[in-house]
Protein backbone atom coordinates (compact mmCIF):
# COMPACT_ATOMS: atom_id res chain seq x y z
CA UNK A 1 0.00 0.00 0.00
CA UNK A 2 1.68 3.10 -0.90
CA UNK A 3 1.14 6.51 1.58
CA UNK A 4 1.20 9.71 0.30
CA UNK A 5 2.43 12.24 2.97
CA UNK A 6 1.45 16.00 2.76
CA UNK A 7 3.18 18.46 4.67
CA UNK A 8 1.04 21.54 4.22
CA UNK A 9 1.73 23.19 7.76
CA UNK A 10 4.85 23.12 7.51
CA UNK A 11 5.02 25.38 4.36
CA UNK A 12 2.56 27.51 5.70
CA UNK A 13 3.99 30.87 7.10
CA UNK A 14 2.97 33.31 9.88
CA UNK A 15 1.48 36.39 8.84
CA UNK A 16 -0.40 39.44 9.76
CA UNK A 17 -3.99 39.80 9.29
CA UNK A 18 -6.47 42.60 9.05
CA UNK A 19 -8.69 43.88 11.56
CA UNK A 20 -11.32 42.87 9.48
CA UNK A 21 -13.14 39.72 11.14
CA UNK A 22 -15.06 37.09 9.40
CA UNK A 23 -17.94 35.25 10.77
CA UNK A 24 -16.75 31.82 9.08
CA UNK A 25 -19.64 28.48 8.91
CA UNK A 26 -18.14 25.34 8.22
CA UNK A 27 -18.98 21.65 8.83
CA UNK A 28 -17.41 18.62 9.87
CA UNK A 29 -19.29 15.25 9.16
CA UNK A 30 -22.30 17.22 8.63
CA UNK A 31 -22.16 18.95 12.17
CA UNK A 32 -22.19 22.65 11.60
CA UNK A 33 -19.93 24.76 13.66
CA UNK A 34 -19.72 28.90 12.86
CA UNK A 35 -16.33 30.74 14.33
CA UNK A 36 -15.24 34.43 14.06
CA UNK A 37 -12.12 34.58 12.59
CA UNK A 38 -9.99 35.14 8.97
CA UNK A 39 -10.27 32.19 6.25
CA UNK A 40 -7.58 32.06 3.64
CA UNK A 41 -8.24 30.13 0.37
CA UNK A 42 -4.48 28.86 -0.81
CA UNK A 43 -3.76 25.93 -2.97
CA UNK A 44 -6.39 24.00 -3.22
CA UNK A 45 -7.19 24.54 0.98
CA UNK A 46 -8.72 26.57 3.09
CA UNK A 47 -7.10 27.51 6.34
CA UNK A 48 -9.22 29.42 9.32
CA UNK A 49 -7.70 31.36 12.10
CA UNK A 50 -10.24 32.21 14.90
CA UNK A 51 -10.21 35.41 16.34
CA UNK A 52 -9.56 35.18 20.11
CA UNK A 53 -9.84 38.08 21.64
CA UNK A 54 -8.14 41.20 22.08
CA UNK A 55 -4.92 40.17 23.68
CA UNK A 56 -4.67 36.82 22.29
CA UNK A 57 -5.12 37.90 18.69
CA UNK A 58 -5.88 35.42 15.18
CA UNK A 59 -5.06 31.72 15.97
CA UNK A 60 -4.84 28.70 13.87
CA UNK A 61 -7.69 26.87 13.90
CA UNK A 62 -8.14 24.46 11.33
CA UNK A 63 -7.30 23.77 7.43
CA UNK A 64 -8.66 21.48 5.24
CA UNK A 65 -9.01 20.77 1.54
CA UNK A 66 -11.51 22.60 -0.78
CA UNK A 67 -12.46 18.85 -1.98
CA UNK A 68 -12.83 17.47 1.30
CA UNK A 69 -15.56 14.33 1.91
CA UNK A 70 -15.72 15.28 5.86
CA UNK A 71 -15.30 19.16 6.12
CA UNK A 72 -17.33 21.49 4.37
CA UNK A 73 -17.23 25.79 3.61
CA UNK A 74 -20.70 26.39 3.90
CA UNK A 75 -20.41 30.47 4.25
CA UNK A 76 -18.29 33.28 5.26
CA UNK A 77 -19.76 36.77 6.28
CA UNK A 78 -18.23 39.74 7.00
CA UNK A 79 -18.52 39.90 11.15
CA UNK A 80 -19.21 43.37 12.48
CA UNK A 81 -18.87 43.53 16.46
Amino acid sequence: MNTIKSNYYGHHEEKLFPDQKQLITYSYNQKEQTIIGIIEEKNGFYYLYEYRGKFTGIEFYISFAKDSIAYKLIKVDDYKS
